[in-house]
């Protein structure tokens, strides 16, 4: 029974899409993926389609129930974290963080999201710190690079702001230049 709903709800959606009806095709797929409760990838393909669909809580709650039957999904317990974070549920959100990290201490978009949220609540020794991970996992990308920069300016430290205006330089000239304006520190070597 469960098998012939999933094909006609699967060939539903199919036509959906093919007649350019995307809200609707979300909708019959939400449908779809709600008869596969206990599959992951079927979860978080659900999570993702109730966002798409502006159901953020109730994303949440399946990303709750999702990480239920499966804690070890690092990116769930991020995407969980993510979307609280969207919702202001800020003190919900630093511990689905921290799970994600438990789980994948690598995951660089999990430390850069925990850095935003410890830097909001003025936690800036831990943001610096979550900071380093990021810049640590992605030492191209600019956006960790000039947090830990505007950090380390909050903390009134004058030496590593100039040790990350340094190393943008050689790699992001104009976001040296901004996060130089921005501190201040225009013209010091």
């Amino acid at each position: 029974m469960i098998a012939a709903a999933y094909w006609v709800q699967r060939g539903l959606a199919m036509a959906l899409l093919y007649a350019g009806w995307s809200r609707l095709t979300l909708v019959v797929l939400n449908r779809l993926l709600l008869l596969r409760p206990s599959d992951l990838y079927a979860g978080v393909r659900r999570a993702q389609v109730l966002v798409d669909l502006g159901q953020k809580n109730a994303s949440i709650k399946c990303l709750q129930q999702l990480l239920v039957d499966h804690p070890a999904h690092a990116a769930s317990w991020y995407q969980l974290a993510y979307l609280l974070e969207s919702v202001t549920r800020h003190s919900e959100s630093e511990p689905a963080f921290r799970s994600a990290l438990a789980i994948e201490p690598d995951m660089d978009q999990a430390w850069y999201g925990l850095a935003m949220l410890l830097m909001r609540e003025e936690r800036l020794d831990e943001a610096v710190t979550a900071l380093k991970h990021t810049t640590r996992l992605q030492p191209l990308s600019p956006h960790g690079w000039y947090q830990l920069g505007k950090t380390h300016a909050k903390l009134a430290q004058t030496e590593h702001v100039l040790e990350v205006i340094r190393h943008l330089r050689s790699f992001e000239p104009q976001v040296a230049n901004r996060l130089s304006s921005e501190t201040g520190l225009i013209g010091l070597k």
